[in-house]
């Protein structure tokens, strides 16, 4: 439920945004901190009790001597958060409406996953919990021309251990849910999601493969000597979702922090109409397998031994973040939101500053968040 306004008219507008930036002053100065050593820029969104408190830029679009000022609308590549924003929303739909079963197993989806040892004991609930087994050694980028190369070799991919028995973050898990998600609606992956998720929530800047209209928004991210050999912007930075065209479970999808703020919201509000408070529930649950597990089903949550949110945050937190330096922290108990996109791999993913800066930054925010007004 949305609170009322602190303040009305014009003048108690300004005086509630005054109100706001001192309650979050020490918050923007922890990021300003952070500008030009973890990241060149970075775009912060703050939600509390149904408002959204903070939508602030810092730093610079590259790292780029020339580069212009970060703006508010920036479209940044998402990495990971593909993950929880993207295929996990999906999931949710088709288990809202019945279509998806949690424990059956993906052979059931993916005859094409069938075959291969060990492949027919694992579930739907293992994919999303990062609990299939499922390893390799491998970059399968550098093994495949194409999406059905790729794919192929997940296909085939062995089974490291029994499904269910341990937690083992792997993006091949994303892929195949990408997969059955395309399977079950009929649709490519990108469409499904435009049509029953970002559309609905008004997420215009969200999507996969972003058009050139909307480059000059987009920070570019790596120097890739590696596979591309050029600056890469405005295409997917993740090797194996650009192999598979731009459009993958586990990475690929593009985002501004207005718009992941309205998604954040969706959990906070039990689904918003979109989905039932049940298909949330089932999803944003610590598994009970493997034992001592952080995860829900695509989501993490926050550890007692610790997370990027830091020590301030909530047990029952939802959190994710991105390679690239994107992260998405939902927290229920106080019903409150943090989106915080930066480019940290641009010029270099070398650039390990994040780890420590998101700590700082997600302390000092739920610090503030904390503090009493008045």
């Amino acid at each position: 439920m949305a609170v009322a306004p602190l303040f009305a008219g014009r003048a108690g507008r300004a005086a509630a945004a005054t109100a706001r930036d001192l309650r979050f002053a020490a918050a923007f100065d922890e990021i300003d901190s952070w500008v030009g050593k973890a990241f060149p820029g970075a775009v912060v969104a703050i939600g509390m009790h149904g408002r959204r408190v903070a939508l602030r830029s810092f730093g610079k679009l590259s790292s780029a001597p020339d580069a212009p000022p970060m703006p508010r609308d920036a479209i940044f590549d998402l990495a990971s958060l593909t993950k929880v924003v993207g295929t996990t929303t999906a999931a949710e739909l088709l288990y809202n409406r019945g279509l998806l079963d949690l424990d059956r197993p993906v052979i059931a989806y993916l005859p094409a996953f069938a075959g291969t040892p060990g492949h027919a004991r694992i579930t739907v609930r293992h994919l999303l919990s990062h609990s299939s087994g499922l390893f390799t050694t491998d970059l399968l980028w550098q093994h495949s021309r194409n999406r059905q190369e790729l794919l192929a070799l997940i296909d085939h991919m062995p089974v490291a251990w029994k499904p269910g028995s341990r937690y083992q973050y792997r993006d091949e898990n994303m892929i195949l849910m990408g997969e059955i998600v395309e399977r079950l609606s009929g649709q490519p992956l990108d469409r499904f999601l435009h049509d029953n998720a970002f559309a609905p929530l008004n997420m215009k800047d969200t999507g996969f493969n972003p058009p050139a209209s909307q480059f000059a928004r987009i920070p570019p991210t790596e120097q890739d000597d590696m596979f591309r050999h050029r600056l890469v912007r405005g295409v997917v930075h993740d090797e194996n979702a650009y192999v598979l065209g731009g459009v993958a479970g586990h990475a690929g999808l593009f985002s501004t922090a207005r718009d992941l703020a309205k998604l954040a919201e969706l959990y906070l509000h039990h689904g918003r109409g979109l989905l039932k408070p049940a298909s949330i529930a089932a999803f944003t649950t610590r598994q009970s397998e493997p034992p001592g597990t952080s995860r829900a089903l695509g989501w993490d949550m926050t550890e007692a031994s610790g997370s990027f949110a830091g020590p301030r945050a909530s047990p029952d937190a939802l959190i994710h973040t991105g390679f690239t330096g994107t992260s998405l922290y939902i927290d229920r108990r106080r019903h409150a939101f943090i989106v915080l996109l930066t480019n940290r791999v641009n010029p270099t993913r070398d650039n390990k500053r994040i780890a420590e800066a998101r700590i700082g930054i997600h302390s000092a925010i739920l610090s503030a968040i904390d503090t009493p007004v008045g």
